[in-house]
């Protein structure tokens, strides 16, 4: 399996080669680097048979059900949502990987977290009037959470 920490290290490793790195250029060189890292990883045992080996399989949660109705956003709306509430963006840091203005952002983020909710609350109608916020949060897989000092 792909090591985090050796990913991270080569993300830093393609920014030291900017002048002046953003968070354009840093989501840029996560994409490359994830990439490289499947292009590396694919041909050996694949990822799905290593994750089942030897578990059990358990029936969909909600946690599940968030990730289908995020997954059926537009790509635009599922990558704001993505950024602010799986990496920690504040809506400053999170315009600026999408190189909107702060206007653009609000009324983008605004009909993301409209479309959500309107799809999670067809399926699940006691979800109306939650915040998008931790819904979106608590369906990221994986364990890693971005740290603010």
């Amino acid at each position: 399996m792909a090591d985090p920490e050796r990913m991270a290290d080569e993300v830093f490793e393609r920014l030291v080669n900017c002048d002046d790195p953003n968070f354009t250029d840093f989501y840029a060189a996560v994409d490359a680097v994830v990439t490289l890292t499947y292009a590396r990883h694919a041909a050996k045992e694949s990822t799905l048979d290593r994750l089942t080996r030897g578990m059990k399989v358990s029936r969909p949660g909600p946690t599940d059900a968030m990730l289908l109705v995020l997954s059926n956003l537009r790509h635009k709306h599922r990558q704001l949502l993505q950024l602010r509430y799986w990496d920690a963006l504040t809506p400053a840091e999170a315009a600026e990987a999408l190189q909107l203005t702060a206007e653009a952002f609000a009324e983008r983020e605004a009909k993301a977290e409209e479309r959500f909710m309107a799809k999670a609350t067809r399926r699940y109608p006691e979800l109306a009037g939650r915040a998008v916020g931790p819904l979106v949060s608590a369906a990221k897989p994986g364990v890693h959470r971005r740290r603010v000092e």
